[in-house]
């Protein structure tokens, strides 16, 4: 190859490096099971959950319900939002 050959790194306009990941969310197809994993260094609570659909609440009477879907959908709306503010006080 000559010196004069043109590389990727060397093409105006080419995309930014892309960035480290901050977590890592997994749901399952069926939104039965999720869990949050931290990948910050130092992090102090790498793990948020897991939940699952069939595990038991208490509701607001007190009794024991299952989450539901609904349940492990709004873990996955809040868990990075809430994982972030509470160990590494920022929301982003």
């Amino acid at each position: 190859m000559s010196s004069t050959a043109v590389r990727a790194r060397d093409t105006p306009g080419r995309a930014a490096a892309p960035q480290p990941f901050e977590g890592a969310l997994f749901v399952d197809l069926d939104g039965q099971r999720a869990k949050y994993e931290c990948l910050r260094p130092g992090c102090p609570h790498r793990l948020e959950g897991p939940v699952c659909a069939s595990d038991r609440v208490r509701g607001e009477d007190g009794a024991l319900i299952r989450r539901g879907p609904d349940g492990v959908a709004a873990f996955v709306a809040d868990v990075k939002t809430y994982h972030l503010s509470t160990y590494h006080g920022s929301t982003r």
